[in-house]
């Protein structure tokens, strides 16, 4: 009879335990993108992997916050203000390098063009900072944050990033990097969304 109960005690306890997990990981955020590829400039072929995973786009009033505090960046180079602003948005995805801990996506766009997809992201913090080391060259310019611009053709693309371009506001006001087209290629990406989140 203490064997039956201490049985049922146990059985229970699992039951909750596996209540606990179905809960839990119905209350994580799915991604809606997942895109994988390999890093340029990488010091050891075993480090290129990178993966993005996307959240959820950026509200509008999130990316006006963002735009308008970094047209103030401009004019002040208050770093501290910008990051500030920025740290105060949802954090919309993250991307992921060989360094141990990703990079938080606080700004994020995109324009549909046709089969196509063009995507903005702004990281913190900076690109190449998490593990330096894994880097033929490291960032010495904007250690705090980064631009990345993803242009996806069907299931195929290609990342750039602010490390080597300059950020700019397109016709409607939202970030982009200039010259998109005569940037070098920070990442080649493939889409891994799963079927049934397309």
């Amino acid at each position: 009879m203490k064997l039956f109960a201490n049985s049922l005690s146990t059985a229970k306890g699992l039951m909750v335990l596996l209540m606990l997990t179905v809960f839990s990981c119905g209350t994580q955020a799915a991604s809606i993108l997942s895109l994988s590829g390999t890093a340029e400039g990488v010091k050891y072929e075993d480090d290129a992997e990178l993966r993005l995973s996307v959240i959820d786009w950026s509200a509008p009033e999130q990316l006006a916050a963002i735009e308008t505090a970094y047209r103030q960046y401009q004019d002040d180079s208050d770093l501290e203000a910008f990051l500030e602003t920025v740290d105060q948005q949802d954090t919309r995805g993250y991307l992921f390098t060989a360094a141990a801990t990703g990079y938080r996506i606080k700004y994020a766009w995109k324009q549909d063009r046709g089969n196509n997809q063009v995507m903005h992201f702004l990281v913190t913090p900076g690109l190449k900072t998490r593990n330096p080391y894994l880097w033929e060259t490291p960032n010495n310019n904007s250690p705090a944050f980064t631009l990345v611009q993803v242009e996806m053709s069907d299931e195929n693309g290609v990342a750039k990033s602010s490390l080597d371009g300059e950020i700019v506001f397109n016709e409607q006001g939202k970030l982009q990097l200039q010259s998109f087209e005569a940037l070098p290629q920070f990442a080649t990406l493939e889409d891994s969304t799963p079927y049934y989140l397309k």
